[in-house]
């Protein structure tokens, strides 16, 4: 099991200066990567309770964490609808260049309705674009002479550079639950497959096995699939209440409750048999001192 350090919510750091402090620390502790979320704007309805406010852009902090550390991954989770797709592939390049390899892009349709209409794209064309995008990526990165014709987008007689690093290109994670999309998505596209948190289900057992299965009959290995999840660490704050399955710990930040490290390694083990091979951890802590100090009680147990 690999483990990931999930820095949202990013209002709690107090500064960028925090999260490279943080990032440096997983790395040092062995954490594979660290993990980066998106959204362009938080709307002040109901809609977007949970969401919160402070959004740093992806491409300048996964740029700013790669050159804070040598070896963990970058994995940055994009609302691919969200953005025109050229200068989108253009930074994912040149992120996946600075960090030398270090770039999984984990792919999004997004949900936001309101996020959607502020940013004048189609929500309920979200789904065909990120496909079309997915595919005209794939060949920008990829080809000499990149070429494409699709609903959204088109291109030819063009020269798109840097090339990835990583060959064919980035690897393609596809972010999104056990529905039909996301599945086909993973199956098209897919280095990895990342539901969002909120506990180990059947249902979500039966997926992994199920996708495992659709990937060898389109003659993949399944062992070259990353399967990943999330987990809380600690008492719930108003943030991750919404999406993390938090394990109650009095005081996580010191030496915690006796049972406390098996609930931890018990939940670890749970996702692991089922099939998951990483976990993004969210640490509960509400300011940059707590977060660390719940980094140290994990990554030292």
């Amino acid at each position: 099991m690999k483990f990931s350090l999930w820095l949202w919510p990013y209002g709690r750091w107090g500064g960028i200066e925090a999260m490279g402090d943080a990032a440096r620390r997983a790395e040092a502790l062995g954490f594979a990567s660290v993990s980066v979320s998106d959204h362009t704007i938080s709307t002040t309805g109901p809609e977007s309770d949970g969401v919160t406010a402070m959004w740093p852009d992806w491409s300048v902090l996964s740029t700013y964490l790669a050159l804070q550390t040598t070896r963990l991954r970058i994995l940055t989770s994009l609302v691919i609808p969200y953005r025109p797709v050229l200068p989108m592939a253009k930074q994912i390049a040149t992120v996946d260049v600075v960090s030398k390899g270090r770039f999984p892009l984990a792919a999004a349709v997004g949900w936001l309705r309101p996020e959607f209409e502020m940013l004048g794209v189609d929500y309920r064309q979200r789904g065909s674009i990120t496909d079309e995008y997915l595919q005209a990526m794939k060949i920008l990165w990829s080809e000499e002479a990149p070429a494409f014709v699709g609903r959204h987008v088109s291109f030819k007689d063009i020269v798109f550079e840097p090339k990835c690093i990583k060959k064919p290109h980035v690897p393609i994670w596809v972010a999104g639950g056990s529905s039909p999309g996301p599945i086909r998505r993973l199956l098209e596209h897919g280095d990895g497959w990342m539901p969002m948190g909120g506990g180990l289900d059947q249902e979500l057992r039966d997926t992994v096995v199920r996708v495992k299965e659709d990937v060898a009959a389109h003659g993949r290995d399944p062992d070259g699939i990353t399967f990943r999840s999330t987990i809380g660490i600690g008492k719930a704050n108003a943030a991750l209440a919404s999406i993390s399955k938090s394990i109650s710990v009095d005081d996580p930040a010191a030496v915690a409750p006796s049972e406390s490290p098996d609930d931890v390694a018990a939940e670890v083990s749970s996702f692991e048999e089922a099939g998951f091979t990483e976990l993004a951890i969210n640490f509960s802590g509400e300011s940059a001192g707590e977060v660390m100090e719940q980094l140290d009680w994990f990554g030292t147990r």
